[in-house]
């Protein structure tokens, strides 16, 4: 079973960073892509001095890393509608915006990062070429997202009332994302929609791992479960799949994967 088509809406973002599991669920976010997403970042050759833009910063822990990187000299701007969670830096510059609205500038930065944002957003293609916009020339551009077509192949191994579970909250909690106007598919676009949008030395990377239950990736989707329950009850889940599903996702000989995440990297032209 895949995951349901795109659709087109208004762009309600999925989840809240003001409810009571958000804390969580952001932590949770970073401790499963934040040694994937520091490698790629590695890679572009950040280093002190640079001005760097980090969208949708959520923990702001990619926020963080890159001001070590660009540390003394450098800045790092970490921008999220709701930044409630990144911690206090003396080279962060946090502002709250809505990145579909808000002026990113031009030509101001030598990276612009966005993680699991784009994707959520209808109109991701105008963004991202904003955000191609306010590099300089000579800037890499990373966009990380994850491939929601294959939700049937997630759970490698857990009970029979587990996979059932699982399968039915991953097909309704994807359901409601792209409802709120997300594409389950943008990532592997991403890379054709940098070429379009003008940039040079477009690369493309598919990162993903196992999990156990009681580790990260598993107990993010009980975090998830958590902080979506009405939505997920009101599309057809019941209460006792949602228990299932997280006693599932903290025993220990169950196995999943994560969504495989898609990176792609590219490079403005030089003048």
């Amino acid at each position: 079973m895949t995951a349901a088509p795109d659709a087109a809406v208004d762009g309600r973002y999925t989840f809240d960073n003001a409810t009571s599991e958000a804390a969580r669920q952001v932590r949770l976010l970073a401790e499963i892509l934040d040694p994937h997403s520091t490698d790629v970042l590695a890679r572009t050759g950040v280093e002190s001095g640079w001005r760097c833009l980090d969208l949708g910063t959520g923990a702001g822990t990619v926020a963080t890393w890159l001001a070590a990187q660009v540390s003394p000299a450098g800045r790092v701007v970490a921008l999220d509608a709701d930044p409630r969670h990144v911690a206090t830096h003396e080279l962060i510059d946090v502002r709250t915006g809505d990145v579909t609205t808000v002026d990113l500038g031009e030509r101001e930065y030598d990276l612009v990062h966005a993680r699991l944002l784009l994707m959520h957003l209808p109109q991701r293609e105008q963004v991202l070429r904003r955000a191609v916009g306010a590099l300089k020339p000579g800037g890499v551009l990373v966009i990380s997202e994850w491939d929601c077509t294959r939700l049937d192949e997630m759970l490698l191994r857990g009970r029979a009332d587990l996979a059932e579970a699982f399968l039915a909250f991953q097909t309704a909690l994807v359901g409601l994302a792209v409802d709120n106007g997300a594409s389950v598919s943008w990532a592997h676009r991403v890379p054709v929609a940098m070429r379009d949008a003008g940039l040079v030395d477009v690369e493309a990377e598919v990162h993903n791992r196992l999990w156990s239950g009681g580790e990260p990736g598993c107990l993010l989707h009980a975090s998830n479960s958590r902080q979506m329950q009405a939505a997920l009850l009101a599309r057809g889940m019941s209460s006792a799949q949602l228990e299932t599903l997280r006693d599932g996702m903290d025993d220990p000989d169950t196995l999943a994967w994560s969504y495989p995440m898609v990176t792609t990297v590219g490079r403005r032209a030089e003048d």
